[in-house]
């Protein structure tokens, strides 16, 4: 588990953001402005002891300086992230105590692009801009290496592909052959999915974009996990994943309606080592309680009454019987999720871990 932590956000002092600085959410409301990552600078980065609350912070931020703070005092339009537990809330401060604002989190994809001319690249998971200083075709596909704006060679470089999607992070050798295989590992296709319900644009549309990760729903990762023979992951929003280490964790994550996976290098190992039928299996049997490695567990025929029962269950749905997409049900699952948040000052959501300190 890493270590709890906050963080503060202030914005970039320049002419982009002078016109909503030091404004609370209702003028941003009203201007018709979001809180977008994109627009502040990380200033302050700690550890997060027990007994640290929002009021705590503020109140040190602005009466007791901390020796390695350059930031100005904390004021309107700061934001404050916790990284608690393994997951993460980011907090506005507003011009009357905090506003929680789950959007700075997401990821926003790349309008534009990687070329080798880009300037101020953002990168998932990565504080700072980045800078390409050199670029790599694989397989017909470019991909640059990236180099901190701020840090440079002091900190390891990281890999995306023309769409800023990030591959490859720690890097320190550039496009050495383990990277170049990492690569293509990532970007290769699949044949055979963990859980033929999920895919990859489900994925996706849930906000998780790292192609080295193939996705499966909870009863799929419920039956990996218990066999052990894979590492499941839980995949999250904000375009992170955090290992499943055991049934409380998995249990927390089904019911926040999230999405699990294994590593893509992983799984494609598990096929080659004769696990294909145990896998075809999810697609085919009645239920995954008969998965068992044998293909041939004969789906139970539907009673009079069974099929009664669903017809008369499809007939009640506005949808004539269609099943509710899964991004739907995510959906609804997380707004549930975020009104009762909305009743607990601390209400935490997954965060991801700083790749540097």
């Amino acid at each position: 588990m890493a270590e709890n932590s906050y963080e503060i956000y202030q914005l970039k002092n320049d002419e982009s953001t002078r016109d909503f600085a030091f404004e609370g959410t209702e003028y941003l409301k009203k201007k018709g402005l979001k809180v977008e990552r994109g627009n502040y600078d990380l200033v302050y980065h700690a550890p997060l002891d027990d007994k640290e609350t929002l009021d705590s912070i503020y109140m040190k931020f602005n009466l007791y300086h901390p020796a390695d703070f350059r930031g100005h005092s904390l004021s309107v339009s700061d934001i404050v992230v916790f990284h608690k537990d393994d997951v993460d809330t980011a907090y506005y401060v507003d011009s009357f105590g905090f506003a929680e604002v789950p959007e700075f989190l997401q990821v926003k994809a790349m309008e534009q692009l990687v070329t080798m001319q880009s300037t101020n690249l953002s990168v998932t998971q990565h504080f700072g801009t980045w800078h390409p200083v050199e670029k790599q075709e694989i397989d017909g596909r470019d991909y640059f290496l990236l180099e901190h704006d701020t840090y440079g060679r002091d900190v390891a470089s990281v890999i995306v592909d023309e769409k800023g999607t990030l591959y490859a992070q720690d890097v320190f050798d550039g496009f050495s052959p383990e990277i170049l295989d990492l690569i293509r590992t990532a970007s290769a296709p699949v044949s055979v999915m963990p859980d033929p319900t999920v895919s990859v644009e489900d994925m996706e549309e849930y906000g998780y974009h790292y192609p080295g990760m193939v996705p499966m729903g909870a009863e799929a990762a419920t039956e990996y996990f218990k066999q052990g023979s894979l590492m499941v992951y839980a995949l999250h929003p904000d375009g992170t994943e955090t290992v499943i280490g055991n049934e409380k964790q998995l249990q927390r994550h089904i019911e926040n309606g999230g999405l699990f996976g294994v590593d893509k290098p992983e799984w494609m190992k598990y096929l080659e080592n004769g696990e294909y039928l145990r896998s075809a299996e999810m697609a085919d049997e009645q239920n995954y309680n008969m998965i068992d490695g044998r293909n041939n567990n004969s789906r139970a025929e539907k009673s009079g009454k069974d099929k009664a029962r669903s017809g008369k269950e499809s007939a009640g749905r506005e949808d004539g019987g269609a099943k509710a997409s899964l991004i739907g049900r995510l959906k609804e699952k997380q707004d549930m999720l975020s009104k009762a948040a909305g009743k607990d000052a601390l209400g935490l959501v997954k965060n991801p871990e700083m790749d540097m300190q």
